[in-house]
Order: C-alpha cells, then sequence, then structure tokens
C-alpha cells in the first residue's frame, strides 16, 4: 500500500485528556470510532516525558470509506463520557 492510500484511512482525533484519561474512558472512544467501520489501528500516544496522554488519538481503518465518513462530521460526542469531556474533533491525517 503507498502512503497515499494509508494516510487516506487514517483520521486524527483530538480530546480533552481530562476526559479520555482511563483505560475505560480509552474504549469508549474506540467503541464511538468503531461505529463508521472497522478499525485496524487505534493508538493515543503519551509524552515521553510526563508519560500523561498527549490529547490526540490516530485511527485507521480498513476502508478509506470509513475513514471519510469518520471525519465527515468533524465534531462529535462520545456517548459514556462526562460531560463536557466528551467533545472530540475527527480530522483526516495530513
Amino acid at each position: 500500500m503507498n502512503a497515499a492510500a494509508r494516510v487516506a484511512k487514517v483520521v486524527v482525533v483530538k480530546f480533552s485528556t481530562e476526559g479520555v484519561s482511563t483505560m475505560d474512558q480509552s474504549l469508549k472512544l474506540l467503541s464511538h470510532v468503531q461505529k463508521f467501520g472497522e478499525v485496524t489501528s487505534f493508538w493515543v500516544p503519551r509524552d515521553p516525558l510526563t508519560q500523561q496522554r498527549t490529547g490526540m488519538a490516530f485511527v485507521t481503518y480498513q476502508h478509506t470509506s470509513d475513514a471519510i465518513s469518520a471525519a465527515s462530521t468533524t465534531h462529535q460526542i462520545v456517548p459514556g463520557l462526562q460531560l463536557p469531556f466528551n467533545r472530540i474533533e475527527v480530522t483526516p491525517r495530513r
């Protein structure tokens, strides 16, 4: 797979670190993004010095159309996360 095709399948999810700080909350975020299609990779990086989440997740979908669908609505609400931390921003990876 070439780099252009791979990038088209990846979306970036920005979230509040207060809202997604535990494994259970991460699983709720994963469950939300799975609604758009088959997720082949879900990565929530941590700051190398503090080990805190960075407030971003990288989601790779099996199909480009699923990534496009996920990113079609930039601002989304994740069920199961507390207000106001349940708001996320989804954009295609550049």
